[in-house]
């Protein structure tokens, strides 16, 4: 009986995506060349065809986070994840992305754009026919172009501070909101008169949890029609996220300026008041499902609106959210248009359309120029109005409807210094002495911390030309400055006295002796690493919290947990003198290997308790995808890198080929020469050969 259901599951299927085929894209016609590290290069005649490609290779190598994505996107995932699932499925419908997408697709996407869409849609039910075994939940098929467009936009809603924000009301803690929170990334560009060769250097390094459907995947995107991109997306991403062309390329870092608002209600019942009068709530029924064991739940939610937007609520009060990204849905368009921008003035009209709700950009291209922008939708908020969190809800003139237009955003184009770096820094310090940005807004971000610190002070010190060296050295620098955040707000962990502890004198000598790095061989990080974690844990804080906190921390808060990091170092290793990267490993299938780094250094490495018996911490976030490139007259050189491999298939080879150059900090060459990619592939097919 099992066996006829997948049978006449799969006939539907294949009837149904065998019309899109003869219709639309054959199949046929889109050309996958696998390279040695199985990275896939797609060729199509148009963009659509590529797309088309783009999500059957991905699906190939990673079909289960695809499906994870595009189900939040049909408010889904609940079924398949539970609990996990459920809140994703809740933010589509709490902050109204189904409703927004539906109303406005047709209007707001453009016609070229809405090919892809259907290019790469199809080709994600074309893999679902043609494998029916690994489809997560047969009723979500088929997959829609506009599902795509949901799935993306609800996902930059909870990143541009939806997601902090339902969070903070949650757990009580809204003066945390506007914090960092585990997502990270470096950044830099240097211009051709600062580089030992005279060409243009780019990284591009984001942090990203490094499996899973918020991970990076590589890829080269192909076209007749102008598309050739290599970089990162993640899974169910139409186009590249980061990366570069034959002329120009960017990094994204994750800013934290204040995107959207709280606002505090003052309710009776079922009204709350607003401009002196009590209104009614506007209320709709929210129908989740939610897998629970193996029985699946149904369950209903009531969402309230006000004038300013939905209601979330703790024990203690009613708050309405209203955040820009949850009004635009042309995020993903935008990136397209980076893709295909073939110079400097391309790409800034691509920026132009102000529709990527958050990111700044740190830009290279082949001319010699480096460009940064703070990209963002900011409320341009009254500064005459007291815009401390929570926001008084009970008047109209905190009700913002307008954004900071795109020439009052934080932007330096070729400054004289001749360098650009973002790692989540505050836009004020993104480069040399004498080249700071100097405009200003409500809610724009203030604070700084190690990394971007690192960076500014390794990049001041150089004199005369950087050299290729320093890029590397700077890029996968291990430190806490001894001069900045992390110096002061940790000042008392290393001035503890010996006599007064004696119970833990031994930990304190050996953090008076540690020289502040995160190397594999360090005999000292190991006890900062287990510090730190049971601190963030203790503070419900990402780590970068208590970086920039206003008190430093004292005693009191640090001699707890560090004699509880002496009993766990002692209880799991016998010892408080062991090397970091015995420990810390990156650790994929069979693979294990020592990690460098810590959190919040310019390597980053977030690691998690994975062998509690042990004591061994495995990297679960940090460094993922990387490019350190070149642009010159001559184009692009390209050197690119993954933590594990290609394939999230165990039992592919590229499921971890990638693992020992990620830890010894070296790269593997990409190139846009077609003749080459084919002479040297591994396997040349098209999608379901």
């Amino acid at each position: 009986m099992k066996t006829y259901r997948i049978f006449c599951v799969t006939a539907l299927l294949t009837v149904f995506t065998t019309s899109i085929v003869v219709a639309q894209i054959n199949p046929l016609s889109v050309t996958i060349a696998r390279d040695s590290f199985g990275v896939p290069h797609i060729y199509g005649k148009t963009d659509a065809e590529a797309a088309y490609g783009l999500a059957y290779a991905h699906c190939e190598d990673d079909f289960k986070s695809i499906q994870q994505s595009l189900l939040s996107s049909k408010g889904m995932l609940g079924e398949v994840l539970g609990k996990e699932g459920v809140l994703f499925d809740f933010g589509l419908k709490f902050f109204g992305v189904d409703t927004l997408v539906d109303n406005n697709y047709e209007r707001a996407i453009s016609t070229d754009f809405k090919k892809v869409l259907e290019g790469y849609v199809q080709g994600v039910n074309d893999y679902a026919a043609k494998h029916p075994e690994e489809v997560l939940l047969q009723k979500s098929l088929p997959f829609t172009a506009k599902d795509m467009v949901k799935g993306s936009t609800l996902t930059l809603t909870l990143f541009a501070g939806g997601g902090m924000a339902l969070k903070s009301i949650k757990e009580n803690m809204i003066e945390l909101v506007h914090q960092p929170n585990e997502v990270g990334s470096n950044s830099l560009a240097i211009a051709p008169s600062k580089t030992e060769d005279e060409k243009t250097w780019l990284l591009v390094n984001s942090h990203q949890p490094i499996e899973g459907r918020f991970a990076w995947y590589e890829a080269h995107i192909k076209s007749d029609e102008g598309w050739d991109m290599i970089g990162g997306l993640f899974p169910g991403g139409t186009t590249i996220f980061v990366g570069t062309n034959p002329f120009l390329g960017w990094a994204h870092t994750t800013n934290y300026h204040t995107f959207g608002d709280i606002y505090k209600l003052v309710r009776k019942g079922n009204k709350y008041l607003y401009d002196g009068e009590w209104r009614k709530f506007v209320a709709k029924k929210a129908k989740l499902k939610l897998k629970l064991g193996g029985i699946k739940l149904g369950v209903t939610k009531t969402i309230r609106y006000t004038e300013h937007g939905p209601v979330f609520k703790n024990k203690k009060a009613w708050y309405a959210l209203r955040f820009p990204g949850a009004m635009d849905l042309r995020a993903t368009e935008q990136w397209y248009r980076m893709n295909k921008a073939k110079n400097f003035n391309e790409f800034e009209a691509a920026l132009k359309m102000e529709a990527i709700p958050l990111f700044n950009t740190t830009y290279a291209d082949v001319d010699g120029n480096i460009f940064y922008q703070s990209g963002c939708q900011v409320p341009l908020r009254d500064t005459s109005l007291n815009w401390n969190t929570p926001i008084d809800g009970t008047s109209s003139k905190y009700k913002w409807n307008q954004l900071v237009p795109y020439e009052r955003k934080p932007m330096l184009l070729n400054p004289s210094c001749g360098y650009l770096f973002s790692c989540n820094q505050t836009q004020y310090a993104v480069s040399g002495p004498g080249c700071e940005w100097k405009g200003s807004w409500v809610g724009i971000q203030q604070f700084n911390y190690n990394r971007g610190e690192v960076f500014g002070e390794q990049l001041a010190a150089v004199k005369g030309k950087i050299t290729w060296q320093d890029f590397h050295r700077i890029k996968f620098d291990k430190s806490y400055s001894k001069t900045a955040s992390y110096a002061k707000n940790f000042k008392a962990l290393y001035q503890l006295e010996e006599n007064k502890y004696p119970d833990i004198a031994d930990v304190i000598r050996k953090l008076k002796k540690w020289n502040w790095q995160g190397d594999i061989n360090n005999r000292e990080a190991p006890i900062a690493l287990i510090l730190h974690e049971r601190l963030q844990k203790a503070w419900k804080v990402p780590f970068a919290f208590l970086m920039i906190k206003k008190q430093p921390l004292t005693d009191v808060d640090l001699v707890p947990h560090l004699r509880a990091t002496k009993k766990f170092m002692l209880d799991k290793y016998g010892t408080i003198d062991v090397k970091l990267g015995d420990i810390q490993r990156l650790v994929r299938g069979d693979k294990s290997y020592p990690a460098s780094g810590l959190r919040e250094v310019s390597r980053a490495a977030d690691p998690k308790l994975y062998d509690k018996t042990h004591g061994i911490w495995r990297i679960n976030s940090g460094d993922g995808y990387m490019q350190m490139n070149r642009y010159s007259k001559d184009g692009v050189e390209i050197n690119s890198i993954s933590p594990y491999g290609a394939s999230a298939r165990s039992n592919s080879k590229h499921y971890t080929d990638q693992m020992e150059l990620f830890t010894n900090e070296k790269f593997k060459r990409m190139t846009f020469d077609w003749n080459e990619i084919l002479k040297k592939a591994e396997r040349v097919y098209s999608p379901g050969q």
